[in-house]
């Protein structure tokens, strides 16, 4: 009986032990144009989003593709550090950023607006997370 009360508090050493998680991931919803500060010195601006996806109640021959173009721009005195393009479809594994460390930045699928006009993605707003 003795042995069964120790393992519990094992358990909870053994916890107590494990390394401190690690920092989390983080989410920005931007509209196309819009731009934040993703880490210090770095931002992240949505560029343009692009959906040939077929529209609701049509018939179309290919399915059609919604991509979001991106760019990861360094502050004025990270010197000699170069500006990343990144495009971000859904089912894309995500991009992997230099300028963040290696940082993966993924789409939020459940952001993604439903196919549409063009028109109607103008302003639609999307859901990115940075994941270390």
């Amino acid at each position: 009986m003795r042995h069964l009360l120790a393992l519990p508090f094992a358990c909870i050493m053994l916890t107590a032990c494990a390394a401190p998680p690690g920092p989390s991931a983080r989410a920005f919803t931007l509209a196309p144009g819009g731009s934040v500060q993703a880490a210090p010195g770095v931002t992240l601006r949505f560029e343009e989003v692009e959906d040939s996806r077929c529209p609701p109640g049509m018939r179309c021959v290919w399915a059609g593709k919604l991509s979001c173009r991106f760019s990861l721009a360094p502050a004025q005195a990270k010197t000699g550090a170069a500006s990343e393009s990144f495009t971000l479809s859904p089912g894309d594994p995500g991009h992997a950023s230099r300028l963040l460390g290696g940082a993966r930045i993924e789409l939020d699928e459940a952001s993604l607006p439903a196919p549409a006009a063009p028109d109607a993605l103008a302003n639609h707003r999307v859901t990115v997370k940075v994941l270390p």
